[in-house]
């Protein structure tokens, strides 16, 4: 983990001396000095983490010297900040420039030498780190590339290695579930099929893909059908020729003393010409990285020969070298009856009788396991040991998470924690960080991947040099958490819509096992700090929260009353060295009250901030805190759900700010300041908010590093600004009038290339039957880079479908547009059309015809208050892929198409508020069909709800 601080903190030193220069002048040789010894360190640093070095002074070493990258970094920052800020205020002197000028070049001398001494200070620091380590008898790695303590790092290797080894011919002696798994795997292991020479089982740790590939070895059918085998578990230590060697020797036991002499090449010939002409099974168990199994595969002859190769695997990357089969964890049932079969096994069935309310208690505990396997066998055999008390099991429950990290003894503890371990050992050091601000969220807690990236972003973690021609940041962000994803550390809900160049992935969550890993993790690193105050009454200090955590994150979940929850934790300690502060209110996501931010809390602690995000606070009768503008180094502020009455003007004079979010809960006064932030790259408006400019709108313009802007209305802000915002990759805008569209329509033409998603939402706007009207219509048809559109508008017809139409529109939903015609002729003809939403009045007309072949991509489809619709066509081969159809008030239609028979994909049909005939033409009445039921038998969710 000190690896990838000291690589954020390069990173950050490389731009400052690449984009600051003129602000360093005195400074940057010192800068690049202590960048060099930076780098030297990362050699013994690498070194240290990769063998898991448990020494206490190379850890206490570690802990140091992460505090002194992070002291460079703050000091050449907050020189060339104080500096630029100078230097752009003397420039606005004007009268004064003379004087401004000679005051701004004092002011830089006196900054210089106080940077100069703290840069020079932790130079000597570094230094006496050293030749302290050397003192105590630890070899820096620059002299010898060892450690005094390296005998003592291999033991421990070797006994990692050890613990890590999987062996076939071990019996699972409690096994549920998986017999579907099982079923699917032998049939394609035994099949001639050249798809599955190799078959991959991938999943996260715990899940029981070993204990699977066990299942499959030994299968009756398996073991007619192969002539040899052998099982080889790779692990994180492996050595490609032992593994080798290994499977050689179980496919040909009689070459045990001729292997000793063979060359590694002879050794790979001999493997694979043994292999030829014999059906052969071989398990690689544990495969970690693609290089392994490339360095590998030229000893099985797989590709041409009768060998079948069956891998486990959590890395995505590997299992798509073969057939990839993702195993799933336990439902609630599954779980529920493993943990019974363990906690109850030393029971006589026939005597035991369960306690009441013991069902509930062990409801809970697997719910909390989150249906890994590893985790419920770990438990239940820490509940075969207790009574079958309520009681035991109620405290088994309530300190679930410190019987899984360490358990009651050796042998069971500490399973789960050490299983998970691995694949976080495994991540790269550029990952770790991002994997560890994760436990900053909630459990069960979908996490926004948009907003997940702006926080990696303004911490520094997304590193430049991973940057590639023409790439954002947000962009390598992304490829981030695609790399989590593969190594099965992360699971993610992907984009529905997809669109060339725009995000892949909508959110993403932890499972519980590997958000406990993570809060552990970040613990032990000193990296993040979270106190968890929900459902604790008030005043409340738990001691516990605040022993021995001088972690350099702080997160704090609330959902009661905040005043005493203020006094325990801003009240005691000094919190300069803290780089992020978020301060979560539970309630806030679904829009109950706010709370009041408390008048014990000063910004003026917090000097250092990089991230600062309130959510769910209530500012409006004392504003935000006066301190804010202080904080020069903070890249993001988030307000989301707060309530907010005024944007202070000082924010505009935040030098780093990169990232704001204004998406609070009421209307909010702006200043006239947006256009002053140079640096800013993300903005996130507030729909409801005003300003006191002469000309009552926002200005925007002179942004030209902005990427994204979310929540641009017309009313508030000039839209012909957008002319000037050259770098926008994701726009959403509101536009209440033909002018501001035509400006919009000509941005987003202009920059079609730039612009990866774009989202407009039209209301107000007519497009009757004047020359000007229809143009207006048309030019928004072929808008080629529009890809969400929400239509609330008068429009009489769609005409006739052109092939310049709407290239890229994934959505589209109209509102109250009044159309006339049947536009369905057109729309099932737009080539990219995903969701489509026809809603209260969108459409006057009585009937509807979805053509052959039209919409070949919706997926979703939406009739709402559609009250002269009584006819709906739906001819064979229309609407291929829908997967979902929502049939709403549309009170006049007599039944559903006949052609929805022939849509084999839909797989959920909501029926509400139609009139109870229509209902009862799709539903069983007293156990007979109703007559339209056949149409819908094949689609596995109907609902049917509140007749009319």
């Amino acid at each position: 983990m000190s690896v990838a601080i000291i690589s954020t903190v390069l990173s950050t030193l490389h731009d400052v001396l690449v984009e600051e220069a003129k602000f360093l002048s005195g400074v940057t040789d010192q800068v690049e000095e202590v960048s060099k010894e930076l780098k030297r360190m990362q050699c013994f640093l690498r070194d240290a983490e990769t063998r898991h070095c448990e020494d206490e002074s190379v850890r206490n070493w570690l802990r140091e010297i992460r505090s002194l990258a992070y002291r460079i970094e703050d000091a050449v920052e907050t020189f060339a900040i104080k500096v630029a800020s100078k230097r752009s205020s003397s420039r606005r002197g004007h009268g004064k420039k003379v004087l401004n000028r000679y005051l701004c070049l004092l002011g830089e001398s006196r900054s210089l030498h106080n940077r100069g001494l703290e840069i020079s200070k932790v130079k000597t620091d570094i230094n006496n780190l050293t030749t302290s380590l050397q003192r105590y008898g630890i070899k820096a790695i620059t002299e010898s590339g060892e450690s005094s303590s390296t005998a003592r790092n291999q033991n421990q290797q070797y006994s990692r290695w050890w613990i890590q080894q999987t062996y076939p011919y071990e019996v699972e002696e409690y096994f549920v579930g998986m017999q579907e798994d099982i079923k699917q795997l032998v049939s394609h292991v035994v099949d001639d099929d050249k798809r599955y020479r190799v078959i991959s089982i991938w999943g996260m740790g715990g899940l029981g893909k070993t204990t699977l590939a066990r299942k499959i070895y030994k299968h009756m059918d398996v073991q007619r059908c192969f002539q040899h085998f052998a099982w080889a578990c790779v692990t994180q230590q492996g050595q490609i020729r032992s593994i080798i060697q290994d499977v050689f020797l179980q496919l040909n036991p009689e070459k045990q003393e001729e292997v000793k002499c063979m060359g590694d090449r002879e050794l790979v010939q001999q493997l694979y010409e043994f292999q030829k002409g014999k059906k052969c099974l071989i398990v690689l168990d544990n495969v970690w990285k693609l290089e392994e199994w490339k360095s590998l595969v030229a000893s099985f002859n797989a590709a041409q020969g009768l060998t079948k190769i069956l891998l486990t695997t959590r890395n995505r990357k590997v299992a798509e070298i073969g057939f990839t089969y993702e195993l799933k964890c336990l439902n609630e049932e599954e779980s529920w009856e493993l943990l019974q079969k363990i906690a109850f096994s030393r029971k006589n069935a026939e005597d035991f009788k369960m306690e009441p309310n013991l069902r509930n208690v062990g409801i809970e505990i697997v719910h909390k396991c989150g249906g890994l396997p590893l985790a419920i066998s770990v438990l239940g055999g820490i509940l075969k040991e207790k009574k079958d008390s309520l009681t035991e099991w109620q405290i088994v429950n309530k300190y679930i998470g410190s019987y899984l990290s360490k358990g009651e003894d050796d042998a069971k503890g500490g399973a789960v924690a050490r299983i998970l371990s691995l694949s976080y050992n495994d991540l790269p050091y550029h990952l770790k960080p991002c994997f560890l601000y994760m436990s900053s969220f909630r459990e069960y807690e979908d996490i926004e991947a948009e907003q997940l990236y702006l926080l990696w972003m303004a911490e520094g973690m997304v590193l430049s040099q991973h940057r590639r021609s023409g790439e954002t940041l947000m962009e390598i962000a992304e490829g981030y958490l695609d790399e989590l994803v593969q190594r099965s550390m992360v699971q993610v809900q992907m984009l529905e819509l997809p669109i060339a160049g725009a995000r892949r992935f909508v959110s993403c969550r932890l499972h519980d096992m590997m958000r406990d890993l993570c809060l552990q993790k970040g613990r032990e690193e000193e990296f993040i700090r979270v106190v968890d105050f929900r459902g604790r009454k008030m005043p409340f200090v738990d001691s516990l929260l605040f022993t021995n955590i001088n972690a350099y994150r702080l997160v704090i979940h609330i959902d009661e009353k905040v005043e005493g929850v203020a006094d325990s934790i801003f009240g005691q300690e000094d919190y300069l060295y803290v780089r992020s502060l978020l301060c979560i209110n539970e309630k806030s996501r679904f829009w109950e009250k706010v709370i009041t931010w408390p008048q014990v809390v000063h910004m003026r602690d917090f000097k250092l901030l990089r991230v600062l995000k309130f959510e769910g606070f209530d500012f409006c009768r004392q504003r935000l805190p006066v301190e804010l503008r202080k904080l020069i180094h903070l890249r993001l502020l988030s307000l989301k759900c707060c309530k907010l009455d005024e944007l202070p003007s000082s924010t505009a004079f935040l030098p780093s700010l990169e990232t704001l979010d204004l998406q609070v809960n009421n209307g909010i006064k702006v200043p006239n300041i947006f256009w002053k932030m140079k640096r800013l790259r993300h903005l996130y408006l507030n729909d409801q908010c005003w300003t006191e400019t002469r000309t009552g709108k926002l200005q925007l313009h002179g942004l030209s590093e902005l990427e994204t802007l979310v929540g641009l209305d017309s009313n508030m802000y000039e839209i012909s600004d957008l002319s000037e915002l050259t770098n926008l990759r994701y726009l959403t805008v509101r536009v209440v009038n033909n002018e501001s569209l035509q400006a919009t329509i000509n941005h987003i033409s202009l920059n079609g290339q730039k612009l990866w998603e774009t989202i407009l939402h039209i209301r107000g706007c007519y497009f009757g039957s004047s020359k000007a009207g229809t143009a207006l219509f048309r030019r928004l048809l072929t808008c080629g880079n529009l890809h969400h559109l929400f239509l609330d508008a008068r429009v009489i017809k769609f005409p006739e479908y052109e092939h310049q139409f709407l290239q890229s529109l994934v959505q589209l939903i109209l509102i109250d547009n009044k159309i006339e015609e049947d536009p369905m002729k057109t729309l099932g003809k737009l080539p990219q059309l995903r969701i489509l939403l026809l809603e209260s009045n969108a459409y006057i007309g009585n009937q509807l015809t979805c053509h052959q072949f039209g919409f070949p991509k919706l997926i979703a489809l939406r009739l709402l208050r559609l009250p002269n619709l009584e006819f709906w066509r739906v001819y064979k081969g229309a609407m291929p892929n829908l997967c979902g159809l929502q049939i709403q008030h549309c009170r006049r239609l007599i039944m559903i198409p006949d052609g929805l028979r022939f849509i084999v994909g839909l797989k959920d049909l909501e029926i509400h508020g139609m009139p109870l005939k229509f209902c009862d033409r799709v539903r069983l009445v007293d156990g007979r069909e109703g007559m339209d039921f056949d149409k819908i038998r094949h689609v596995p969710s109907v609902s049917i709800g509140y007749p009319f």
